[in-house]
């Protein structure tokens, strides 16, 4: 008995219950905004202490000890045996949005996951904005996402309404959000994103565009996105807003990079299950055993095997908490991620193990017992038969996933247990494994222990021997409570086989559930040819009919027309009427090229891509018909220039002579257009080709009207200058 005193005297001469939490200040609040009509301007200012939007002493610390002031140690059984309830907490899903609230909880970031936030700001303005390709001046939705309410490692991917983007530099670059060929009103969004580093300088882009916003608006601490979400013309808006209004940014985001590690003694970003229960427990007010959580984090970072044969870490933890969960939500949450076994140390501090076995080195007996009771293994419809986990999974956009089940029983009942901070099959594949274990044990113990209690404090596995109900098995601890007023102890244990702390993942995990992708037959076709020609015989204005092949009777046509030599270089989109498959631009500039492209679109508002990818190009005219041609054409030498005469048609079409040279060849091919003499018809004209060089020069020439429509071709007139 001298080690079982010596344990009670210990016990009566410690505070072994945490004291009240106190959070250092380490974040800016996040106070109210955004009024609920109309989305007004608002920024978040001001700094108070760490967790104190929507946070009470209360709500972070209620019972003020592991989970109440005599419950002394818990572990999963626990939970999948419903002796402690399972509280509830919002699913990963429920954080991908945005939301706007007089008032929002603070929110800590752990691990890899994927979120969005609260509104830190909102406001309009048309003011400039310079992107890739030139100043934006149209009107724009300027809007900030707080992330996390403390600094953080950064975004990893990020995401607008569900959808995957790139960015070069600040701007979206995916289509379509992006189009290609619209020069600067290509560029409709931006993200800047910040991270709570130290010396973290105001937006710039707010600082230039609203004089209510100063430097000191830096948002000191707390990791945000700011972005800005242009207006596009309305053919385009559905396409780029599907919600009708801006983006909800909800990225993939490495969270808080100032977890201690005690074997390296630095902070730093981190997974590890270990290293992120002892950062929540401190937050929460406890105090840990450091020696204690290097040992965990050592097991948390092993190697395992997973189905397809690859390894990964045993045990990390991806979440978010915010300040209205309470310390039972928080503390399930963590069990559930890595089949964690929660205690009270003997000196007070909170203890923890994560999933693994080990020998147990406490036995009872007979004697340590008050009082027992044992129940074979359950048995009937109602008992769990079959356990799925609902976990993250990454290759899903970070969307909710069930594992595949693990069966005991196929006509037992089905339990899906959501688990968000899990983002791995595996892993959530081996807590439901040990959920079925400890859900439907061979044994169940209970009873009530003396002194010895105090023992069993910081165990997880003991060793039962009752001889005179002929039991010995090694069991694992689902709660031990100390008794009100008394050195007497409540216990709850299973029995447990250590092969179910390291199933072989090769044999036994499950396929992953295969989600198809349903291809939807919805994609708009794009018409399959578009020509375009000059129109002839318009008495002198410039015309270009463009066609394509008919449609179906759904479906109507928008075609695109600009032209940068005409001084029109962006995009006209113009709609063509029901049934037509041509459509004829007027108002051109003579000569001027004119770039087409077409597509189709449907009642809904559904388009198909522009056809041809590459913009078809037609030159305008004017006048088709070209002159006669020339009457004469001559030339001769006057010293080192050549003098050209030539003859004008009697044609009213007549214009000018374009004249072309070729430099020591008599191939048309090789001539280059030198001179443009305008002239009047049925009248003699010549030209002075000044010092062309020594060698031989060959000449031709061609009339052409206003249109620059070229009649026959006269030459080669071949000279020789020595």
């Amino acid at each position: 008995m001298r080690i079982r005193n010596l344990a009670l005297a210990a016990l009566l001469s410690t505070t072994c219950l945490a004291g009240q939490a106190k959070a250092d200040p380490v974040t800016a609040f996040i106070g109210g905004f955004l009024n609920a009509a109309g989305f007004g301007t608002y920024l978040a200012t001001g700094a108070v202490g760490a967790w104190s939007a929507g946070f009470t002493a209360g709500s972070w610390l209620a019972g003020g000890s592991l989970l109440s002031r005599v419950v002394l140690s818990v572990g999963l059984s626990a939970l999948s045996q419903a002796l402690m309830p399972t509280p509830s907490v919002p699913s990963p899903s429920d954080r991908q949005v945005n939301w706007a609230q007089p008032i929002s909880y603070q929110e800590r970031v752990y691990g890899r996951v994927r979120k969005g936030g609260p509104f830190c700001f909102s406001a309009a303005s048309r003011a400039d904005v310079t992107n890739p390709e030139g100043t934006d001046d149209r009107f724009k939705r300027h809007y900030g996402i707080l992330i996390a309410a403390h600094s953080t490692r950064g975004p990893v991917q990020h995401f607008l309404d569900k959808r995957p983007v790139e960015l070069e530099g600040d701007f979206v670059s995916t289509e379509p959000i992006w189009y290609d060929g619209k020069g600067r009103w290509a560029w409709h969004g931006s993200i800047r994103t910040y991270t709570g580093q130290p010396g973290q300088a105001v937006d710039p882009i707010w600082d230039a565009v609203f004089p209510e916003v100063t430097a000191a608006d830096d948002f000191k601490g707390l990791s945000y996105a700011a972005l800005y979400a242009a207006r596009p013309p309305n053919n385009v808006f559905s396409k780029i807003y599907p919600s009708g209004r801006e983006w909800v940014y909800a990225p993939v985001w490495d969270g808080c990079d100032t977890v201690y590690d005690p074997r390296t003694d630095t902070a730093d970003w981190t997974d590890n299950a270990a290293l992120i229960i002892a950062d929540v427990a401190e937050l929460y007010g406890f105090a840990v055993d450091w020696d204690e959580v290097a040992a965990e984090a050592d097991i948390c970072d092993q190697l395992v095997t997973n189905r397809d044969g690859g390894t990964q870490k045993r045990w990390t933890i991806n979440m978010v908490i915010d300040s209205s969960m309470t310390w039972e939500q928080v503390r399930a949450e963590l069990m559930k991620a890595c089949d964690a076994f929660f205690y009270e140390r003997r000196d007070g501090k909170l203890g923890f193990k994560v999933g693994y076995y080990s020998a147990p080195t406490v036995t009872l007996t007979d004697a340590d017992f008050l009082t027992i009771s044992i129940r074979d293994r359950a048995w009937g419809s109602d008992v769990i038969g079959q356990v799925a986990v609902k976990y993250v999974e990454p290759a899903l956009d970070y969307q909710e996933e069930l594992t595949g089940a693990v069966v005991a029983d196929p006509q037992g009942d089905r339990h899906e247990e959501p688990c968000g901070a899990i983002n791995s099959h595996n892993q959530g594949w081996r807590v439901g494994y040990r959920w079925l274990a400890t859900a439907r044990p061979p044994y169940s113990v209970s009873g009530t222990i003396g002194p010895i209690g105090y023992e069993c404090m910081e165990q997880r596995f003991l060793r039962i021997t009752h001889a005179e109900a002929g039991f010995d098995e090694v069991v694992e601890v689902s709660r031990l409570t100390r008794n009100g007023g008394s050195h007497t102890f409540s216990l709850e244990v299973v029995s447990v086989d250590a092969v179910d702390f390291a199933p072989n993942a090769l044999t036994l995990e499950p396929a992953r559930p295969l989600r198809a992708v349903v291809v939807e037959d919805g994609d708009v076709a794009a018409p399959a040819s578009l020509t375009g020609e000059a129109v002839e015989g318009t008495g002198g204005v410039a015309l270009i009919e463009w066609s394509w092949p008919v449609q179906s009777e759904d479906l109507r046509q928008q075609l695109q027309i600009r032209s940068v030599d005409g001084g029109a270089p962006d995009w006209q989109i113009v709609d063509a009427g029901e049934g037509q498959s041509s459509l004829v631009s007027s108002g051109l500039v003579d000569g001027a090229t004119y770039e087409a492209q077409v597509r189709n679109r449907t009642p809904g508002g559904r388009i198909s891509p522009w056809y041809p990818a590459v913009p078809l190009a037609v030159q305008a005219v004017a006048d088709s018909t070209p002159p006669a041609a020339l009457v004469a054409f001559g030339s001769s030498v006057s010293g080192s220039d050549v003098v050209l005469t030539f003859t004008a048609p009697n044609d009213g079409q007549y214009a000018a002579t374009r004249i072309w040279r070729a430099d020591g060849s008599t191939a048309f091919v090789d001539a280059v257009a030198i001179r443009t003499e305008f002239g009047a018809a049925n009248a003699a004209d010549s030209y002075t080709d000044v010092g062309p060089g020594v060698g031989s020069h060959s000449y031709w020439a061609e009339p052409i009207n206003g249109s620059g429509i070229a009649g026959p071709r006269s030459g080669p007139q071949t000279i020789t200058i020595i």
